[in-house]
């Protein structure tokens, strides 16, 4: 080997390697946008607003679940998919950041019934079985006077900021699935934050 080729070769192996890391890199963030519309694709919020129950603010909302063949296929076969719905509040104040009232999550479980042949939705406040699908995945979005906080967070003549989402909650599924999901994306269920204000009377 002469002195050329000594120099040259580690130089090759370096520019080899550094391609290869590159192309990784490519790879990974041109599938990004692809998994993220997936995502939000996944779940639509319809409609989210707060109202006063006697001493409290309770929230109301629609979303619209869509899960993609794999994970129905899932479904069938007996996993069970957990879901968190995050709620959020605060005070605005255009002197300094925003004031934190109200951080909540509420779990909620689907799952398929390989006996009954039904499907199964579980929260902190229910049960309920269903014939469909499409109807346990209604149920799932539909959010009926959850109280989030007491009436006397809001004060008069002040504006307030409040945000939904519901996400599919990738740390109860499977191991193997979690890594999975990590690498094709096929797990993801989560919608984008639906925000919007609130002046107080």
């Amino acid at each position: 080997m002469n002195i050329t080729t000594a120099f040259f070769m580690p130089c090759l192996r370096v520019l080899e390697r550094l391609g290869l890391v590159l192309l990784a890199v490519w790879l990974s963030v041109a599938a990004l946008p692809a998994q993220a519309s997936r995502s939000a694709d996944s779940v639509t919020v319809l409609y989210a607003m707060l109202k006063t129950v006697e001493n409290d603010l309770a929230l109301n909302a629609a979303m619209t679940v869509r899960l993609n063949k794999t994970q129905e296929e899932a479904l069938k076969k007996g996993l069970s998919l957990n879901f968190v719905t995050d709620f959020e509040l605060e005070r605005k104040r255009s002197w300094w950041l925003n004031e934190s009232l109200v951080s909540l999550s509420r779990p909620g479980r689907l799952s398929y019934n390989l006996l009954t042949r039904r499907y199964q939705i579980e929260s902190t406040e229910s049960y309920k079985t269903y014939d469909t699908l499409p109807e346990a995945l209604a149920d799932l979005g539909r959010i009926d006077t959850w109280i989030v906080g007491p009436k006397k967070l809001f004060r008069p003549g002040e504006r307030y900021h409040a945000a939904l989402r519901i996400r599919l909650d990738q740390g109860q599924l499977p191991i193997p699935l979690q890594i999975n999901a990590l690498a094709s994306g096929k797990w993801e269920i989560e919608s984008d934050w639906h925000e919007w204000e609130i002046a107080s009377p």
